[in-house]
């Protein structure tokens, strides 16, 4: 992930050495977390790939998957399934919900939490509406919940509205909250036709075979709410949030006029205590910070009440960032469980 951009203040750093009799002892062996995978595609197969790589610290006990039957690339012993009630009696400690629909997701994070399963979630879509839901079953059943992964990929944007919201009172947030849309946007700048780069998009694993989601700005609702949340303790509505869609005229416009574009997700709380949210395209060839945001890369900007800003940046799509955020997340958990 990348270091939210916010000075903080100095910790104190020093050597103790504790004094010792006789031979050194060997420190106790750590022991390593049981997590299961839901959904072995790009972004779970990506998490199962890292925790393999990490048998230190966690060892895989099974996996949801659409066909048990199919060969999968997994080493050891590992249970394959497609019943959910079957992957928590496998016995995981925790779940990386990597579930592309989002009924799935919310079925799944429902029985774990209320299993005392803690869950790690890159499944937006199962999160929105539901958060307070969640977030007290996993108090009543003394699990944790984590979905950094599930706003920004690899950007830390869950961290840094948190961080926001510690240090004051957010009043507005501004973002780019979508990497195909970026990646897009940032080709068509370069003269690409609008058709040729979103194939792009899905070659480089960027966008799904049907972009629909990306495009029609449904990706960045779903994200809107969940920021909306963080920032100021209240879900929105996703279906109420205006948004523009990336449509072919709208990419012919953009092109058209020339520059850098971006699509921005913006939420402002107003003195009434309304919460305004929208998608929309805008040129920021001006923007200081916006106009460095390139390719399928993410960036958020916080502005609190009292004129502070808090800002990240990151890679927002694809295998690797997504999983890595994953991991993050379970890392926090682990230690968390120690």
């Amino acid at each position: 992930r990348v270091a939210i951009r916010v000075a903080a203040a100095g910790a104190k750093t020093g050597t103790r050495v504790a004094a010792q009799s006789g031979p050194p002892q060997p420190a106790p062996a750590a022991q390593k977390l049981s997590v299961a995978v839901a959904g072995l595609g790009v972004v779970g197969g990506g998490a199962a790939a890292l925790l393999a790589a990490d048998e230190r610290s966690y060892r895989l006990a099974g996996a949801l998957v659409r066909d048990p039957s199919k060969q999968r690339d997994i080493a050891g012993d590992v249970l394959l399934t497609d019943d959910i009630g079957a992957l928590l009696d496998a016995g995981p400690k925790a779940v990386i919900d990597a579930l592309p629909a989002p009924d799935a997701g919310r079925e799944l994070i429902e029985r774990a939490l209320g299993r005392g399963i803690s869950v790690v979630s890159a499944n937006k879509q199962a999160l929105v509406g539901s958060l307070n839901h969640f977030h007290q079953l996993a108090s009543d059943h003394k699990a944790l919940l984590h979905y950094s992964a599930a706003v920004g990929g690899g950007a830390p944007m869950i961290e840094t509205v948190r961080r926001a919201r510690e240090a004051g009172t957010p009043v507005r947030i501004a973002a780019i909250v979508n990497g195909t849309v970026n990646f897009v946007l940032s080709l068509l700048s370069q003269g690409v036709a609008f058709d040729e780069a979103v194939k792009r998009a899905q070659g480089a694993g960027y966008a799904e075979p049907d972009p629909t989601a990306d495009l029609s700005g449904d990706d960045a609702r779903a994200k809107l709410s969940i920021l909306s949340y963080e920032a100021f303790g209240e879900e929105i509505d996703p279906a109420a949030v205006d948004c523009d869609a990336l449509t072919p005229e709208k990419a012919s416009t953009i092109s058209k006029l020339g520059g850098r574009w971006k699509q921005l997700a913006s939420l402002e709380k107003q003195e009434d205590g309304r919460i305004s949210a929208s998608v929309y395209f805008a040129q920021s060839d001006d923007h200081a910070f916006f106009r460095s945001v390139d390719g399928v890369e993410n960036a958020l900007q916080v502005v609190n009440a009292d004129g502070r800003n808090f800002h990240c940046k990151g890679k927002g799509a694809g295998r690797i960032p997504t999983a890595v955020s994953l991991i993050a997340d379970l890392g926090d958990i682990n230690r968390s469980l120690e």
